[in-house]
C-alpha cells in the first residue's frame, strides 16, 4: 500500500479542491501462499487492473460528471476518493478530508418513515449541537433546494425514484459536507426526473461544495448541465477538465464530434476503444491538467499550514476512515442511541408484517392449538400427546419469529451499512437500539401466544409454572429473532430462507423429542450439548411435569405414565431448569455478538 493522503482541516465555509494523480487499483484474481513463510504473494500476471494511473481533479463550486463504459473503474474511483476502498490502491490524493460523503447508486431509506421523519433523524445525528428550531430551518432550506418540500408527509416507500434519490442527497447535505460523491444518481430514472436530480446537484455545487457523480449515458440536455467532465477508459483517464475546453482538446487529438450528435455518446464511443490512436495524446493532456490542479491544491494546503500524512500500514489504512471512534461522529453515543430508538419504535409500530400480522398470527395459532390439544395437559393417558403439543409450542415460537426478519432485515442492514460508512452512528449503538426496540415486541408475542395456549390445553394453572413457561417462550422468541437477524445480515433473503431451516434441522434432531439423550451415540452427544432446542424443550417439560407435580388422573383402563417424574426420567431430561435458562441466555449473547461481528465484517469488506 502506497497511498499519500493530504488532509484539509478546513471550516465549513471553505472549499476543497480534490486532485489525484497516478491512482492505480488492482484486484488479485488468485494468490499463492508460501507454505514456509505463510505469506500471500500475488503474481503480477494474475492481477485484474481496475484503475491504471488514473488522474484528474474535482473543483469546488462545480458539478463534475464522470463518464466511461461499463468496467472503466468509475465506481471504484469514487470509493477510493471517499476513503471506502484502499486495499490494493496506489497513488496520491491531494485535498481529501474526513468530511466527504458517498451516496450509493441505490437509494437506501427506511420505507416506514416519512420524508420529514427521515430528515429529522438525519438532522439529530448530523446537527447534534443545533437547537430544534435551527434543525427545522435547515431541513426546510434543504428540502426546498432539492424540491421535496411537497412530499414531506409521504412515506419513503411511496416516493418516486427521483424523489428517493433527492431525499438521500438531502440527508447527506445536512452535514454540509465539503465533498459529495454520487454513484449514478440518475440510474433508473426518466429524463425529467434525471434532469431534476441533476439540477439539484448543480444547486448544491453552486454553494461551494465539491460535487462529482458517475453518469451513465446522459442526454444532451443533462450533459450540458455539468461544469466539468472526466472520461475513463480501461482504468485510465482520457479527459479531465471543463466541458467548454472539451471540443478543442478532442480536436487536437484529431477527434471531432459530428454535428447534432450527443457529445456524451461520442465520449463513450471514444472510451470504447474506437479511437485508440488518440489515447496517448488525450492521456497526456489529462495528466497535465491533473498536475496543475495538484499544484494549486498544494499551495492551498501550504497556506493553511497543512502537512502530508504518509500511510504505510495496510491494516491501518483499511480502518482509518471508518474507525469506531467517538470523534468520527457528530453526535455522542447517547444522542445516537436516542435517535435510533426513536426511528426504531416508529418503524416497528408501522411494520405490518413484522409486528402487526405476527401478533395476530400468534393469537390465532394459540387458539388453534387450544382446540386441537384441548385438555391434553391434565390427563395421564395423554402425556405423550401433550409432549408433542409443547414441542410444537417451541417450533412455532422459533420459526414464526426467525423467518420474518429474513424479509426485512437485509434491506435494513444495507441502510445501516451506508449510514455507518457516512459516519451517522456506530454499529454498537445500532445493535443496542435494535435489542431495546425489539424486546417489547418479542415479549408481547410470547405473552399473546403462551397464556391462551397454556389455558386452552389445560396445562397446570399455577402462577409459578405459568411464569416459568413465559420466561422460556420469551427467551426462545428473542433467540429466534436474533438468529434471523444474524442470518439476514450475513446471507440476504434468498440464501437466508434456506439457511435458517437447514441450520436448525440438526438442532431439532438433538432436541430430545425424537430420541432420548441416553440413546444418542456417544460421538454425537456434543451436538446435543449445543442444541438450544434441547434446553428449551427440557425447561418446558420440567415446567409442566417437574417441580414435584403430583400424579395425574387416569381416565382410561390403564395409563402407562401417571407419575410426571417417572415420565421425565424416561425421556432422559436433566430437569435442571436454571441451567437451561442460563444456556439459552448464553446463546442469545453469542448471537448478539455475532450480529455485531457480521455487520463489522460487511463494513470491512466494503472498504477493501
Amino acid at each position: 500500500m502506497n497511498l499519500e493522503i493530504c488532509k484539509d482541516n478546513i471550516s465549513v465555509e471553505d472549499t476543497v479542491l480534490l486532485a489525484f494523480t497516478d491512482v492505480s487499483y488492482c484486484i488479485p484474481k488468485s494468490y499463492l501462499r508460501n507454505v514456509w513463510t505463510k505469506k500471500k504473494s500475488y503474481p503480477r500476471d494474475d492481477e485484474q487492473v481496475i484503475l491504471d494511473a488514473a488522474c484528474g481533479a474535482l473543483r469546488p463550486g462545480r458539478l463534475t460528471f464522470i463518464l466511461g463504459p461499463s468496467g472503466a473503474g468509475k465506481t471504484s474511483l469514487l470509493k477510493i476518493l471517499a476513503g471506502r476502498k484502499k486495499r490494493g490502491v496506489k497513488g496520491s490524493i491531494q485535498g481529501i478530508g474526513k468530511n466527504a460523503v458517498l451516496v450509493a447508486q441505490h437509494a437506501t431509506l427506511i420505507d416506514a418513515l416519512t420524508v420529514r421523519e427521515t430528515l429529522h433523524f438525519a438532522a439529530v445525528l448530523k446537527l447534534p449541537k443545533a437547537t430544534r428550531l435551527e434543525r427545522i430551518d435547515t431541513i426546510e432550506m434543504i428540502s426546498k433546494q432539492l424540491g421535496i418540500r411537497d412530499v414531506f408527509n409521504t412515506r419513503a416507500g411511496r416516493l418516486s425514484g427521483g424523489e428517493r434519490k433527492r431525499l438521500t442527497i438531502a440527508c447527506e447535505l445536512l452535514t454540509d459536507p465539503h465533498i459529495m460523491l454520487l454513484d449514478e444518481p440518475t440510474s433508473g430514472l426518466d429524463s425529467v426526473s434525471s434532469l431534476s436530480v441533476t439540477k439539484a446537484l448543480q444547486a448544491v455545487a453552486r454553494t461551494g461544495r465539491t460535487v462529482a457523480c458517475v453518469i451513465h449515458q446522459p442526454s444532451s440536455q443533462l450533459f450540458s448541465s455539468a461544469d466539468d467532465v472526466m472520461l475513463l477508459a480501461n482504468g485510465r483517464t482520457l479527459y479531465a477538465g471543463s466541458i467548454e475546453d472539451l471540443p478543442n482538446t478532442l480536436k487536437t487529438a484529431g477527434l471531432i464530434c459530428p454535428r447534432y450528435y450527443n457529445m456524451a455518446d461520442y465520449l463513450i464511443e471514444i472510451a470504447s476503444n474506437k479511437h485508440t490512436e488518440s489515447f496517448a495524446l488525450l492521456e497526456n493532456e489529462a495528466k497535465l491538467y491533473a498536475s496543475e490542479m495538484r499544484k494549486i491544491a498544494e499551495n492551498d494546503n501550504s497556506a493553511k499550514n497543512e502537512k502530508i500524512i504518509e500511510i504505510s500500514s495496510e491494516a491501518e489504512t483499511l480502518l482509518n476512515v471508518n474507525t469506531l471512534n467517538v470523534r468520527d461522529y457528530a453526535a455522542s453515543y447517547s444522542q445516537q442511541l436516542s435517535a435510533l430508538l426513536w426511528r426504531g419504535y416508529i418503524g416497528a409500530l408501522r411494520d405490518v408484517h413484522l409486528t402487526q400480522i405476527r401478533m395476530v398470527t400468534h393469537l390465532l395459532v394459540a387458539l388453534l392449538l387450544g382446540a386441537l390439544y384441548k385438555g391434553a395437559g391434565a390427563e395421564a393417558h395423554r402425556m405423550t400427546t401433550n409432549t408433542g403439543c409443547l414441542f410444537f409450542f417451541l417450533l412455532f415460537i422459533f420459526f414464526s419469529n426467525a423467518m420474518p426478519t429474513i424479509h426485512n432485515f437485509p434491506v435494513e442492514s444495507t441502510v445501516v451499512l451506508q449510514e455507518h460508512l457516512n459516519k451517522w452512528y456506530s454499529l454498537t449503538m445500532y445493535c443496542a437500539s435494535k435489542i431495546i426496540v425489539d424486546l417489547p415486541i418479542q415479549l408481547l408475542c410470547a405473552t399473546v401466544f403462551i397464556f391462551p395456549a397454556w389455558y386452552l390445553t389445560s396445562q397446570p394453572m399455577e402462577l409459578d409454572r405459568m411464569a416459568l413457561a413465559w420466561i422460556i417462550c420469551a427467551l426462545t422468541t428473542i433467540l429466534a429473532q436474533t438468529f434471523g437477524l444474524v442470518i439476514g445480515a450475513a446471507c440476504g433473503v434468498k440464501l437466508g430462507m434456506f439457511v435458517i431451516p437447514a441450520a436448525n434441522i440438526p438442532m431439532l434432531m438433538f432436541s430430545g423429542f425424537f430420541i432420548p439423550y441416553h440413546e444418542v451415540p456417544v460421538y454425537l452427544r456434543p451436538f446435543a450439548l449445543i442444541s438450544y432446542f434441547r434446553y428449551a424443550f427440557d425447561a418446558f417439560l420440567s415446567t409442566v411435569y417437574g417441580f414435584n407435580r403430583p400424579n395425574l388422573p387416569c381416565h382410561k383402563e390403564f395409563c402407562f405414565y401417571k407419575n410426571p417424574s417417572k415420565y421425565l426420567e424416561f425421556l432422559g431430561l436433566s430437569e435442571d431448569f436454571y441451567n437451561d435458562v442460563i444456556v439459552l441466555i448464553v446463546w442469545i449473547l453469542v448471537l448478539e455478538i455475532s450480529l455485531i461481528c457480521v455487520l463489522k465484517y460487511r463494513v470491512y469488506k466494503a472498504c477493501r
